[in-house]
């Protein structure tokens, strides 16, 4: 909806390198022209997206960053949003897990939208529903476009619930960020480089034969093709105690393998 109401053919757009991918799609097939501005390692270069969103129409920003789990500080998208002529959209799918959301700046910067889903802390991803938060500008725009009965009754009548049950949400999204801790831990104490992850998962570097091993043991996890920053990674979502514990035996069996 984003996309459809503030691109058209040729409009310049920025996002980072790597991030969540629906970013690029829903740009291009509006007619926008992408900057992805490469990440220094799996951190994003800051002071070259401050400068690419400058010129921007659109400028995406996922906090905590998917794949990588990078958060930025309040203060970044601050600077972002004041600088960028166009809209700043940060998308918070995994603000629960870090506590940090740019909410309080929306009043400030007009330009600001923050989007929001239920499929993560709130464990919906079967319903497909999400939200924005915004001015009433961007709001407006949002609802020129939105396509008639783009959410069932079931679906919002799931999603009224789910939010409805804050404390649940936040109990469940507590106990996963201390899994993620433990689980970090264990991978450290194998010799593995993990970084540091505001969101449900964990950014690993395991070499290129980790997946295809964890794979023959029933563990899928994200790869990342060569090319990428990301090559070599493993992006792990945080799951229960005895699975976390199978995924730790396995790449224990691998690193001792590979030794």
């Amino acid at each position: 909806m984003l996309a459809k109401a503030f691109i058209g053919p040729g409009d310049p757009v920025v996002l980072s390198r790597p991030t969540y991918a629906m970013f690029r799609i829903v740009s291009e097939i509006a007619g926008g022209r992408v900057e992805a501005v490469p990440a220094r390692g799996p951190d994003l270069d800051r002071d070259r997206f401050l400068d690419a969103s400058r010129h921007a129409r659109l400028t995406w920003l996922c906090n905590p960053n998917n794949p990588t789990g990078e958060l930025l500080p309040l203060g970044f998208i601050e600077t972002l949003a004041e600088g960028s002529p166009g809209i700043v959209a940060v998308d918070e799918a995994y603000f629960e897990f870090s506590g940090v959301t740019a909410a309080g700046l929306i009043e400030q910067f007009p330009n600001l939208v923050l989007v929001r889903t239920l499929s993560k802390a709130f464990g919906l991803a079967g319903v497909r529903v999400g939200y924005a938060l915004a001015g009433a500008p961007i709001s407006a725009a949002l609802r020129r476009v939105r396509p008639p009965g783009s959410i069932g009754v079931v679906s919002e009548a799931l999603g009224a619930h789910a939010l409805g049950d804050q404390h649940g949400m936040r109990q469940r999204a507590s106990s996963i960020v201390a899994s993620r801790e433990r689980l970090g831990g264990e991978l450290v104490r194998i010799g593995l480089e993990v970084q540091p992850s505001a969101g449900n998962f964990l950014l690993v570097r395991a070499g290129d034969g980790a997946a295809s091993w964890l794979l023959r043991r029933g563990l899928v996890v994200r790869t990342f093709p060569s090319g990428s920053p990301l090559a070599g990674f493993l992006r792990i979502t945080v799951r229960t105690a005895d699975e976390n514990a199978r995924l730790v035996e396995a790449l224990s069996e691998l690193r001792t393998h590979a030794g």
